[in-house]
């Protein structure tokens, strides 16, 4: 390699790293979120609650997100975008440790809200600065690689968590989270410096959007999507479980499986979004999406078709969500950004304290066998309705 191409590639890494690091906070976020549901049962009976009761968990923490982003992004007036990123994710050591320690559903839930906001804070500063650190043309794979600390959560975080709760207890996988946290607290305060003021916009304005059509069927669409994944990611424990060709033993690696899927789809699904715009993306991966869900009855017959389901799924699950994000942002100011990105973060986790809240109440009525009906529901009205947005004719990409 040449001296001028060593250079090049030092400030190739060196501009890409603090985008490296704010996707290790996301990493972070997500680990904590779908933890759950590979520590159900066990927190469950320890918590002295029943599955779906414990499936709540994950309701909570998705509810504070979803509604808590657009109010603590009006409520926090401190005018640094960096600060608020590191206050927010520090704070997801504390909040860990609490639900480590939890000694009363109470406890738990009240660390779950918790974390939700404090995930509600940092993910749409994180994704907004990770857009406006890199030129335009790569926003979409700047987008994929924050929300890619997601997807690597449930290839790593979420079976790391899972194989300590086997080794311990359930307790340490949020000590685990916890020292996750330190470490993007500790990798963001050392490289991620842009400033910038945070603008401090009024609520009626940040929801402002909401009337655009456009915007809010793109919203409705993420909703719906998001829900028809995790009404069966929160319960696969029982799901699966349940299968006599998969057995509980295997959902760790089912989950790990998924979250490769979701790497490749987040990868992928960015790629197209840079090369052909969000339309085709969002309307392929949410037509295969549906069928995949659809397929549950004939996937669960064998294990390879098992793991071949769940690799799928986070293909396709996932690799809608940079075209999302893109058309959000794409002609709008970089102030307006972090507004738009925490409306659409809403979306997706509002649709998982859905998906997570139906599922629970379907497995307690019907049982977990029935979860993929409902979830192929739900993917085919998000397909519906992403038809209908792109029929109204050209809008901004």
């Amino acid at each position: 390699m040449t001296s001028e191409a060593a250079v090049a590639a030092t400030r190739s890494t060196t501009r890409w790293l603090p985008v490296v690091m704010l996707a290790l906070g996301a990493f972070c976020a997500g680990t904590d979120n779908y933890l759950i549901a590979g520590i159900l049962p066990d927190l469950s009976a320890d918590l002295h609650l029943s599955v779906a009761g414990g499936g709540l968990f994950v309701t909570a923490y998705s509810l504070a997100y979803a509604l808590g982003s657009p109010v603590v992004m009006t409520l926090v007036r401190v005018r640094s975008p960096r600060r608020l990123l590191l206050v927010s994710i520090a704070a997801f050591v504390v909040v860990n440790l609490l639900a480590a320690v939890a000694w009363e559903p109470w406890v738990m839930a009240v660390a779950r809200v918790t974390a939700g906001c404090l995930a509600g804070l940092y993910s749409p500063l994180a994704a907004a600065a990770a857009a406006g650190m890199v030129p335009r043309e790569r926003r979409g794979r700047a987008l994929a690689l924050v929300m890619g600390g997601i997807s690597i959560a449930t290839l790593a975080g979420v079976p790391i968590g899972i194989w300590l709760a086997h080794l311990w207890t359930w307790r340490s996988a949020f000590v685990f989270v916890a020292a996750l946290a330190v470490l993007a607290t500790v990798g963001i305060a050392l490289n991620v410096t842009t400033g910038g003021a945070a603008p401090s916009v009024p609520f009626r304005q940040r929801v402002a959007p909401l009337r655009r059509p456009a915007v809010l069927l793109a919203l409705v669409v993420t909703i719906a999507g998001m829900c028809a994944g995790l009404m069966i990611y929160t319960y696969v424990q029982p799901i699966f479980a349940a299968i006599p060709a998969v057995g509980g033993g295997l959902v760790g690696a089912l989950i790990m499986t998924h979250g490769l899927g979701a790497l490749v789809g987040l990868g992928f699904g960015s790629t197209l979004v840079d090369r052909f715009g969000s339309r085709p993306v969002l309307l392929g991966t949410l037509a295969v999406f549906t069928v995949d869900m659809a397929l549950f009855p004939l996937a669960s017959q064998t294990l390879v078709s098992a793991f071949a389901y769940v690799f799928v799924w986070g293909i396709v699950g996932w690799a809608f969500l940079p075209a999302q994000q893109h058309s959000m942002i794409a002609d709008a100011p970089p102030e307006l950004s972090p507004m738009l990105l925490s409306l659409n973060g809403s979306a997706m986790y509002l649709g998982i304290a859905l998906g997570s809240a139906l599922g629970g109440a379907v497995l307690s009525g019907l049982g977990a066998g029935r979860i993929w009906i409902f979830a192929t529901a739900f993917a085919a009205v998000a397909l519906a309705l992403s038809f209908v947005r792109h029929a109204r004719g050209p809008h901004p990409e």
